[in-house]
């Protein structure tokens, strides 16, 4: 009988993301026996199935094997941000996102969160306040805007070839991508004569078609259909590094997330982990109504 610490870390880190052991199979391609043996100490994964499991959960190597702490490295951190136009859109905005984080940014329309992601990706400057990213802008950093930033003329494929020409891809098997994303039979199709949900796809695709240490994405699945928008959280669920999602997709953020944040009138006004807040017999439709209704106003 081998050590069982590593069986026990599966077993919490599969449960955590609701995943069973048949569906963890299927994305290893082995067989759910071959789970059961991992957690019950009778074998062990060979390197490159821990590296997928480590992938999988979103965790470093060291914390799924021995149990070591997550580093904690900061990718970026927001110090006193303000912005503002005809009106303060950003107040004093301030807080730091990790290496392997999955985090949401909730708030109400206005509240200024593609303010905030234009900021991140350096579009606009800040009227005061510092951004530190500890990564590499033009390589390490992927977003997905709110509104579609397509060549419309362009076919498909040749949409996704120029990002993998861009990119220096040179790994990267297109139509294997294509069908993946369940667009091989849009391949040849003019950008422009798309459906909305689509398009999404397809700007999902151009997002995360190169690793990146931060990905953001702005209300990703406006315009999806049911079966595109579980597709999209399947394939979400499979990327590594920081990701910060703009999302009111609460039933996801339950379990996909590690934390979320509140932007409210300019401000951070909640920052909690999940796993708090279920902690404390809330979900987070309820926690978002509580922390973000409006005070009454007494005309006494």
């Amino acid at each position: 009988m081998q050590n069982n610490s590593l069986g026990k870390q599966i077993i919490r880190l599969r449960q955590k993301q609701q995943l069973s052991q048949a569906k963890l199979a299927e994305r290893l391609f082995v067989s759910r026996q071959a789970i059961s043996k991992w957690e019950n100490g009778e074998a062990e994964p060979d390197l490159d199935k821990l590296v997928q499991l480590s992938q999988i959960f979103n965790v470093d190597l060291d914390y799924l094997v021995l149990n070591h702490p997550m580093h904690q490295a900061s990718i970026l951190t927001l110090s006193k941000i303000r912005k503002k136009y005809q009106q303060p859109i950003l107040r004093d905005v301030s807080f730091s996102l990790h290496n392997h984080e999955r985090v949401a940014l909730l708030g109400s329309n206005g509240a200024g969160k593609t303010t905030l992601v234009n900021l991140i990706a350096g579009r606009i400057r800040p009227d005061s306040g510092t951004i530190q990213r500890n990564y590499q802008p033009q390589l390490e950093f992927s977003l997905m805007p709110q509104q579609n930033v397509l060549i419309g003329p362009m076919r498909v494929q040749e949409m996704i070839e120029l990002e993998v020409s861009i990119s220096q891809l040179k790994t990267v098997d297109v139509p294997e991508l294509l069908k993946r994303a369940n667009l091989w039979d849009q391949r040849n199709q003019v950008i422009g004569s798309l459906s909305g949900g689509q398009k999404r796809k397809l700007m999902f695709l151009l997002t995360v078609i190169k690793p990146a240490q931060l990905f953001i994405f702005d209300e990703p699945t406006v315009g999806m259909d049911l079966e595109t928008i579980d597709r999209f959280w399947q394939h979400l669920d499979q990327i590594t590094g920081a990701t910060l999602v703009i999302t009111h997709d609460f039933n996801q953020i339950d379990h996909y997330f590690d934390r979320v944040l509140l932007l409210r009138e300019g401000v951070i006004t909640a920052d909690e982990r999940v796993a708090t807040i279920h902690a404390h017999n809330q979900n987070l439709d309820t926690w978002y109504r509580q922390h973000n209704q409006t005070p009454e106003v007494s005309y006494e």
